[in-house]
This record gives structure tokens, sequence and C-alpha cells, in this order.
């Protein structure tokens, strides 16, 4: 883990400990995601033509049903379907995550730019979670990264943040944590010496209080 300085838009020069991108296997996932959530559309919408042309009798042209339905589906779902393919490289292109002394900064977004800034201070914890497709397209060793808070309510069940298409992410866990820990530790000795030196300012105080006292009743 190498450290240089780099400008970063709003936030100055910073000390950057690494930076990383998702791996393109995350690119397959999203594929996947998109293709399953487009197969259960189809089935949704058979089901609600259906419906819609149920008779009164309780019987239903299938006919009609799928010519309606395949209109629908061609005419909007297929657009979407590879419309949404398309924008999966832009989408992907546009993530990168930045490991700084201070913080992590998390950059999306391909149409809005957006970074999102998690101080150290108020991380938490790093929890991996590797679902089904993950494991599929990646092995044991690929997922995501969520990123706990101390502002997380008792009722906020969503991460402060998602460090997505991470391979080795057993491994980045285990970094995160221990760049963690040596900020968090660097904070409490900062902390444990600025109380420290305050105590002695108190002690020396006192002790000046109590020789002015001896000096005035030996006049």
């Amino acid at each position: 883990m190498t450290e240089n300085t780099k400008e970063i838009f709003g936030l100055g020069k910073q000390k950057i400990l690494e930076e990383f991108f998702p791996n393109k296997k995350y690119i397959t996932g999203l594929v996947i995601e998109i293709s399953l959530i487009f197969l259960v559309a189809i089935g949704v919408t058979f089901g609600i033509v259906i419906g819609i042309l149920y008779d009164n009798k309780g019987t239903v042209d299938f006919s009609s049903s799928l010519i309606l339905a395949t209109f629908i589906i061609v005419g909007v779902g297929v657009p979407l379907y590879i419309l949404s393919l398309i924008l999966i490289f832009p989408y992907y292109n546009a993530i990168s995550y930045v490991l700084t002394t201070q913080e992590i900064i998390v950059n999306k977004g391909f149409l809005v730019k957006r970074t999102k800034i998690v101080p150290y201070r108020n991380i938490t914890n790093f929890v991996m979670r590797r679902g089904i497709i993950d494991r599929i397209i990646g092995g044991e060793n690929f997922g995501t990264i969520l990123v706990e808070t101390a502002g997380q309510g008792p009722q906020q069940n969503h991460p402060e943040q998602r460090l997505v298409g991470v391979m080795d992410v057993s491994g980045y866990t285990e970094k995160l944590r221990g760049i963690l820990s040596k900020m968090k530790g660097q904070a409490a000795i900062s902390a444990d010496t600025e109380t420290a030196s305050s105590l002695d300012d108190e002690v020396l105080l006192v002790n000046i209080l109590e020789t002015l006292k001896e000096i005035s009743n030996k006049l």
C-alpha cells in the first residue's frame, strides 16, 4: 500500500493510502440481475394481461392475452432492457474508491457525479456480503463491503456506504479494519495526551497556590 498525495475536488490535497475500483466481474453480476428482473417483468406482464382479459364466465382468450402481452414486452420491455444493458458500462466506469488517512471516499454516478465521504471517526464496522450471484461469478471471495457508522439509528437498516464488486473482499475488509483501528488508536492517543497535559497543568497550579500560601504564612 503506497502513500501519495492527490488533489480531491472539494477536499484539497489528501494523503492517499490506496485507490481501487470494482472488479469487472461486477459488470457480469449487473447483467444477470437486470436479466432476472426482465424475466420477472415478463411473467408479471402476462399475469396482469390475463387478469384484465378474464371475462365474467371465468374464461380467458389466451390468444388475445399472448398478443397483448407480447406487444407490451416488445414495445416497452425490450427497449428498457437494452437501454439498461448499455448504461451498465458508464455506470461501472464511474465507480471508484479512495482510502485516505482520514476517510473513505466513494465516487459514483455517470450523469450526476456524486462523491460520498465517510470519515473513519464515524465508522463502527465493516461487513462482508457475498450473495448467490457474487459466488457464482466470482467465487467465495467476491462481494460487497458494507460500511456501518455510528450515525445509523435503530430503524436505519441500510449501511452508510457500500463498496460493490470487490475482489478479495475478505482481504480488503481486514485491510479497512486495520486502517480503522490504526486511525482510531491514534485519535485515542492524542486525546489521552491532551487530557494528561491538562491534568499536569492543574497539578502545577495547585502546587503554585500551596507555595504562595506557605510564603504568605511566613510573612
